[in-house]
């Protein structure tokens, strides 16, 4: 993680650089922590589906219960898809968020002047 309260952007390159490493490392620590999540649901609805078409060819369920089971099914596949739309929006706004705090420090060391109280949180508790 960046050192913001010591953090000196010289120019633009060595902004970009530093933007480039943060960025980096929100995206990778997003990705650790939801990789697992929509494979683990998409395995599990996938074996549940080959479950429910099994029972119903060896006639342990009758076609019915088959179609409900796969209408849940699908419902289930509907939320997973809502999941994963959500999990990109949170990464979209950490994303923003971490642009602008870098940004942020980058204005608060030069000058002084706090312009995202919400991001910047100097030791000293300033927020001009």
């Amino acid at each position: 993680m960046t050192d913001f309260p010591n953090l000196v952007i010289d120019d633009v390159g060595d902004l970009v650089s530093a933007l480039k490493d943060e960025l980096s490392g929100v995206g990778v620590e997003w990705w650790a922590q939801n990789k697992g999540v929509v494979a683990g649901n998409l395995k599990s609805l996938a074996k549940a589906a080959l479950k429910t078409q099994a029972a119903l060819v060896e006639g342990r369920i009758d076609q019915e219960t088959a179609e409900l089971a796969l209408a849940e099914q699908k419902a289930a596949f509907r939320d997973v898809l809502n999941f994963t739309e959500l999990m990109t929006l949170v990464l979209a706004q950490r994303l923003l968020d971490a642009t602008f705090r870098l940004i942020g420090w980058v204005i608060y060391n030069n000058t002084g002047i706090n312009l995202v109280p919400d991001l910047v949180q100097p030791a000293g508790g300033a927020t001009t």
